[in-house]
């Protein structure tokens, strides 16, 4: 099993594809509410509707029996089900019949792959290939596309915002790996992506120094995170001239010594919030940046890491169709519309981040595992970016994080984030924690 099991698998559900596009089949694409869902789906769509075919997407948060009998009513010809399904072959077979198919990254179980006799999940753990950190659904669903229609290279920048929105960039200075990187050759062969190497601050490109700063949030840069003000007197301590012809400069201004002085500038303070010393933060302030030329310099969609933070947020707030909307071409009303819940939506993170600083009592520090209790604060389907951005805090940074929030009366949800799997019981932890 490997790459070349893949790629023949992607070969075998585009053939699929094709006959369901010629044979004018209505198509429903059904795909899971976060940025990869968003791109996942946008990509089969634009590519079916480009071939000519019948295609409509939904987006869900959580699919079960009673969700999918409904979607079985509506009397489709065929599903797609895109970041979302994964251990629900049975019910598929049950409701379905033979006319569906799963593409996700995230990790199915052996006996759900043992039972795949119609082979209609495109998995890459099926072909012991990490979806964790080598693809995303957006990268499964760009390979499909590609596959049906060479002219849909041109969709290769949108998998990158995918694997980025899924923190995919784990390797050497922040760079993507595997199928990931094959999908990156594609891009930047044709000019649709730019890599250098930079501080990773956004909107560095054009912002003040003070204001990349402060509008970073992964890492989440303790005291600094949506502080202006403070930024700008923490850089006028050092020696860098922050203006120029009346105007403050942005990192593209100033030159490697002076980066370097305000990456030492940062640590130092990081260090004195939390009382301890900070060795690594060049391993994830400093690596490969990714740009789109032919987006708006200065816009949300120029660099791809912050592309993915803008649909992140359109999906937490409901707007997984504003979202969409903007990966299928649109850069009017929509986008404008995007950027301003994403500055919102920033300011909302900050302050639930804040608020559970603040109230110690939530916050269970057992060394190796954290556990934050966030009921009453946190909806359940928000508690995945949470989690990410706790994590990229250097107060909790190589920690295993598990959240809990309440989904009703009588259920909570825990929610598990950390690359340290396999280091603790998390099952046991969580059921200790929970006692606690």
């Amino acid at each position: 099993m490997g790459y070349s099991e893949f790629h023949e698998n992607v070969n075998s559900i585009s053939e699929k594809t094709k006959n369901l596009v010629d044979d004018r089949k209505d198509i429903l694409i059904v795909s899971n509410s976060s940025c990869d869902g968003i791109i996942s789906a946008s990509l089969l769509i634009k590519a079916i509707w480009k071939l000519g075919g019948k295609g409509t997407a939904r987006f869900l948060s959580r699919l079960d029996e009673e969700i999918l009998t409904d979607l079985k009513k509506e009397d489709h010809d065929f599903y797609f089900f895109t970041d979302i399904g994964s251990g629900l072959s049975e019910l598929f077979n049950k409701l379905f019949s033979k006319n569906w198919i799963v593409l996700d990254h995230k990790k199915i179980s052996l006996n759900e792959i043992a039972i795949d006799d119609n082979n209609a999940i495109l998995n890459p753990w099926k072909h012991d290939i990490d979806g964790d950190r080598e693809i995303t659904s957006g990268g499964i669903s760009y390979l499909l596309a590609k596959n049906l229609d060479k002219r849909f290279l041109d969709l290769s920048p949108l998998a990158i915002v995918s694997a980025l929105g899924e923190y995919q960039d784990v390797g050497e200075k922040r760079s993507l790996v595997g199928l990931n990187n094959e999908i990156l050759e594609d891009s930047k062969k044709d000019g649709l992506i730019q890599t250098d190497i930079d501080l990773l601050l956004s909107f560095n490109e054009f912002l003040p120094i003070h204001e990349s700063i402060a509008s970073t949030y992964v890492p989440y840069l303790y005291g600094l995170t949506s502080k202006s003000e403070k930024c700008l007197d923490l850089l006028r301590k050092t020696n860098i001239t922050l203006k120029k012809d009346g105007r403050f400069k942005t990192i593209c201004d100033i030159n490697q010594e002076e980066k370097f002085l305000i990456l030492e500038t940062i640590k130092s303070h990081l260090s004195s919030q939390i009382d301890s010393n900070i060795n690594n933060l060049e391993n994830i302030l400093i690596g490969y940046t990714y740009v789109l030329p032919s987006e708006e310099h200065g816009s949300h969609l120029y660099d791809a890491r912050r592309f993915s933070e803008l649909l992140n947020s359109s999906a937490l707030s409901n707007k997984t169709g504003l979202g969409m909307s903007i990966c299928l071409g649109d850069r009017s009303s929509s986008l404008e519309e995007a950027e301003k819940d994403a500055q919102e939506f920033n300011k909302s993170s900050q302050l639930l981040i804040s608020k559970i600083l603040k109230e110690k009592w939530r916050i269970f520090d057992r060394g190796l595992c954290l556990f934050i209790d966030a009921e009453g604060i946190v909806e359940p389907d928000y508690i995945g970016h949470l989690s990410r951005l706790l994590g990229s805090h250097y107060q909790f940074m190589n920690k295993v994080i598990i959240i809990k929030t309440a989904i009703d009366d009588n259920y909570s949800k825990y929610f598990f984030s950390s690359l340290l799997k396999g280091a603790i019981d998390v099952q046991q932890m969580t059921k200790e924690l929970s006692e606690s």
